[in-house]
């Protein structure tokens, strides 16, 4: 790598449907984002990314978290709840997705700190407005608008 190359902001997706996950890069491919996706199954190993990535990589923790509520193992309201108790991640926003479209398991993402919920399938404008400027479309994207819908 050259050193005047610039590292790609991160995201990471916690998703433990392989078809979910496919989905999700498939709509993050059509907004033209240029950031690097790094995508775990659990909450377990987003944790163990976290912190991995935290003691020796700082620089490369993800801008943006989506999370995942109904996991095995260890689940987003468990992520949620680790999260508030550790300092260093508190600036990373979490957007939930889920299935779920019940206000209980929306209230209790947005207590524990979630900066906002979607219900799958998740669209493009909505990667699109999460991504924002640290992770604007590539040079000569243009956006169909009828697919952002979608």
């Amino acid at each position: 790598m050259l050193v005047s190359e610039t590292k790609k902001p991160t995201i990471l997706l916690v998703e433990d449907s392989e078809d979910d996950a496919y989905l999700f890069n498939w709509r993050y491919e059509q907004s033209g984002a240029t950031c690097a996706i790094k995508h775990v199954l659990d909450g377990s190993a987003a944790i163990e990314f976290l912190d991995c990535t935290l003691s020796t990589n700082p620089e490369l923790l993800p801008f943006i978290i989506f999370l995942d509520l109904k996991m095995p193992v260890m689940n987003g309201f468990e992520v949620l709840i680790w999260l508030q108790h550790h300092e260093a991640f508190s600036h990373i926003p979490v957007v939930v997705l889920s299935g779920s479209d019940q206000s209980s398991d929306k209230d209790r993402a947005y207590q524990l700190g979630a900066a906002d919920y979607l219900v799958k399938p998740v669209k493009v404008g909505d990667i699109q407005r999460f991504l924002g400027d640290a992770c604007p479309p590539a040079p000569g994207h243009t956006l169909d608008r009828r697919k952002a819908q979608t």
